[in-house]
């Protein structure tokens, strides 16, 4: 049993029945999508990848890329069938490093 936190708006996700020990923290979807759209283009495109994140493109082959998960609209869908709970947007300027 495991459920998520954003370290940037608070949403938690995964299984409802998770303790708060078992919680792991991170960036969800959405928060990657609205802060970290550019920075993502830069390094999919030094990966070797097209700069397609978040450009609505549902049918992308771009299967190895490492940000697919936090772009396809689908898998998004199901990111938010498992959201637990939202909380309060935090009052934070959270970053993370894209190398």
């Amino acid at each position: 049993m495991m459920k998520f936190k954003c370290l940037l708006c608070g949403v938690e996700w995964g299984d409802a029945g998770a303790t708060e020990a078992d919680i792991s923290h991170g960036y969800c979807p959405s928060c990657i999508r609205k802060r970290y759209t550019q920075r993502i283009h830069q390094s999919q495109l030094r990966e070797g990848y097209s700069d397609c994140f978040n450009r609505g493109y549902n049918d992308c082959g771009e299967v190895s890329c490492r940000f697919r998960a936090a772009c396809q609209d689908d898998l998004i869908g199901n990111w938010k069938k498992a959201i637990i709970r939202r909380n309060e947007p935090a009052d934070c300027e959270g970053s993370i490093r894209i190398v």
